[in-house]
């Protein structure tokens, strides 16, 4: 059809994204694409279940991708540094990039603060300094900064789904299999994936690999007690401070 080779031409050969999202600023070169991701990700629409576990996807691929990769184990991309395996090639590179080459090329000049990937920053940028909450439940109405804690309240305040995941080794139990597969490393396996570049230790998170490196190697303190101006690099030391010398 003519209208689909003009189509085509436009989003493919021209590159132009006509359709742009007034919520999060995003832009699309098909009205279908726009509109899908609509209902997905601001109206929380989820509509392909997975048999085995329950959990829900918005899109048909993101369904199947899931399939692939939990349930059969499909994890055909490892990393050459720690072999560590992915069921995505962009999830491989990207864990590449942040985890072993350390870099956070992406910084925001209210805080400070710098992160390793564009849509992170972008997403502290609306929620932390804008307040911005666009992602709504489509039965409830009530609204979330984040699309992951959409999900969760979906599972728990509407679909009753909770402690879905109990380790075998204690018995605790976590809202999502991610929370329990890092308990599993962090606490029984006593993994400790996270290595430092400049001094080798290493770390449970990537997280606190991160703040280890802001507040011991590159001098970052940004955390000042008021009362005496002792700096701090990890806002937990400045209450633990003020506390044991202010309140005991």
């Amino acid at each position: 059809m003519k209208s689909t080779f003009i189509l085509h031409q436009k989003t493919v050969h021209e590159g132009r994204k006509d359709y742009a999202c007034d919520k999060c600023e995003k832009k699309f070169g098909q009205k279908s694409h726009f509109l899908e991701h609509l209902m997905v990700v601001h109206e929380g629409h989820q509509d392909f279940v997975c048999i085995k576990c329950e959990k829900k996807f918005g899109q048909k691929m993101h369904l199947l991708q899931h399939q692939t990769v939990v349930h059969e184990g499909q994890k055909d991309y490892a990393c050459d540094r720690c072999e560590k395996k992915f069921g995505r090639k962009q999830t491989l590179l990207c864990h590449q990039k942040t985890v072993h080459d350390g870099r956070r090329d992406f910084a925001w000049d209210t805080c400070e603060k710098t992160f390793g990937h564009k849509w992170i920053m972008i997403q502290h940028q609306k929620t932390v300094h804008e307040g911005r909450k666009d992602f709504t439940c489509n039965k409830c109405e009530k609204k979330f900064g984040q699309k992951s804690d959409l999900t969760i309240h979906q599972r728990k305040v509407h679909e009753g789904c909770r402690d879905y995941y109990e380790c075998n080794k204690c018995e605790k139990k976590f809202g999502s299999k991610s929370y329990l597969l890092l308990h599993l490393r962090r606490v029984h396996e006593g993994r400790k994936d996270y290595e430092c570049d400049k001094c080798e230790k290493k770390f449970g998170q990537k997280s606190d690999m991160f703040r280890h490196k802001k507040s011991i190697h590159e001098s970052h303190k940004g955390y000042a007690c008021n009362n005496c101006e002792k700096k701090f690099g990890i806002k937990s030391t400045l209450l633990l401070h003020f506390f044991f010398f202010f309140y005991r």
